[in-house]
């Protein structure tokens, strides 16, 4: 396999070390590594926890930027990949997003960003597997009769490695491209997004006719809301004899990562 070029690396910080750590080391050399890191939690034990394991990475001679998200709000996190991602690409940087130590709602949200942005030709996402996972150990052990000697050991295994401890394989998740989207419908985006919405289509139309050289005809303009409806990026709402357009959250998030 070609050795890949050095880029940035988003990930999470969290339980784990392993994880970020060894795939730098193994397979995806790393120029800077951005880890996002919960703004808040009600659990001190397991922030300082986290913390412990955010600081050990810190001390690698790795250039690491922490940035503060709440890893369980979709949009924070959506959005704030997006910065990131647009940040390093327009350098022609390489960005590697870590999702193997990341929560579930903040793979979801940072999968989902990399999808809607215009930069995801330099993206490349992986999840490392673990060679072992701990955490079954240490509840096996805490269910068992509380073999103290036992406990020790993981607690050990634990401190230094994290949930997990190793890796045994890479998949690499593709980012698919984004079909069917013309210029003209993000134009429209674009403009529900900047004028939070329109109260008819007749607005709408007279709105592009002021930015647009060419005269946008009202029965293209609607035809091209139906499209996009059935894309699930617009909700209408018909009132009187009138038609309100929005965008609705995944038309924000993706005109959100064409303006980024």
């Amino acid at each position: 396999m070609a050795p890949k070029d050095a880029g940035i690396h988003i990930t999470t910080g969290g339980f784990e070390y392993d994880r970020i750590i060894k795939p730098i080391l193994q397979r995806y050399p790393v120029e800077k590594l951005v880890i996002f890191r919960s703004s808040t939690s009600p659990y001190a034990g397991a922030r300082d926890l986290a913390g412990t394991f955010v600081n050990k990475v810190k001390e690698t001679p790795i250039d690491t930027e922490i940035v503060k998200v709440d890893i369980y709000d979709f949009n924070e996190v959506f959005i704030n990949t997006l910065e990131q991602i647009d940040k390093y690409s327009e350098d022609g940087k390489r960005v590697y997003i870590n999702i193997s130590p990341v929560p579930k709602l903040a793979t979801t949200a940072m999968i989902s960003a990399a999808f809607l942005s215009k930069h995801r030709e330099n993206i490349e996402i992986f999840y490392a597997s673990p060679g072992e996972y701990l955490v079954p150990k240490i509840i096996d052990a805490l269910m068992d009769d509380c073999d103290t000697e036992r406990l020790k050991e993981l607690r050990e295994r634990f401190l230094k490695s994290g949930a997990a401890v190793g890796v045994k394989e890479y998949q690499q998740i593709p980012v698919f491209p984004i079909k069917d989207i013309s210029d003209k419908d993000r134009t429209i985006l674009s403009v529900l997004y900047e004028e939070d919405g329109v109260d008819s289509i007749e607005e709408l139309v007279d709105v592009l006719n002021k930015r647009e050289k060419d005269e946008v005809r009202r029965s293209s303009v609607q035809y091209r809301l139906e499209l996009l409806e059935k894309k699930s990026l617009i909700d209408t709402e018909r009132e009187d004899r009138r038609l309100k357009i929005r965008l609705n959250q995944l038309g924000l998030l993706y005109i959100s990562g064409q303006d980024l």
